[in-house]
């Protein structure tokens, strides 16, 4: 099947952003990069764009413009979808239970770590989230209203149909932070106010649990 990346950027991500897609070229057959600054403003929700006129059956990647991807992180990621059938992930949430903090209170997996866990989760980091478009094919995720949410987005949609996420052990240092300006992080934007994040977490965790 055909290899597609999906990423979004914005205004002073530039060296960043073509850092990230140097280090994924050579590994897929398209990369499919949103720019908010020249089109309307989808934020993170961006790097689903490129799934809304897919006609063929493909490996979708969504990916992150402030990460450096290994050599060998889609070939790992292929085999993990056709292991496990179903999404994967190297980052993500397992929820613990209803009205908690969606940054600090649910059991976390992260990607600049080491991760020794094969687990199903909840709600995966969208920028190290992998899967096949016969299993999972979204079509409307960058249009939802909840912006700078896209791991949220993306884990209410998958809880929704049902579909299992899991998250994959891999060493710290394998996936690598690029310099870009802290203040623009996502996390520092909206760990002050958290309550659109728990309201989705909540619905998920309802809908993964079955209450």
């Amino acid at each position: 099947m055909k290899i597609i990346v999906g990423m979004a950027t914005f205004k002073g991500r530039e060296d960043s952003c073509k850092k990230a897609i140097d280090s994924l070229l050579h590994q897929c057959d398209e990369i499919v990069l949103y720019d908010n600054e020249r089109n309307p403003n989808l934020t993170d929700n961006g790097k689903f764009y490129g799934l809304k006129d897919l006609k063929e059956p493909v490996y979708y990647f969504t990916c992150d413009d402030d990460l450096f991807y290994p050599s060998n992180y889609i070939a790992q990621m292929i085999t993990a979808i056709e292991t496990h059938k179903c999404i994967v992930t190297h980052h993500g949430r397992k929820l613990v239970g209803l009205n908690v903090s969606y940054y600090r209170g649910h059991k976390s997996y992260r990607c600049l770590d080491d991760s020794r866990a094969t687990d199903k989760i909840d709600v995966p980091g969208t920028g190290v989230t992998g899967f096949s478009t016969e299993y999972f094919h979204p079509t409307n995720l960058h249009e939802s209203e909840y912006q700078k949410m896209s791991d949220l987005v993306f884990g209410l949609e998958a809880a929704k149909q049902q579909k299992k996420i899991m998250i994959l052990p891999h060493l710290k240092g394998w996936i690598k932070q690029l310099p870009i300006d802290a203040k623009t992080a996502i996390f520092n934007t909206m760990v002050k106010s958290q309550d659109r994040n728990i309201q989705i977490a909540n619905e998920i965790y309802t809908l993964n649990n079955g209450r």
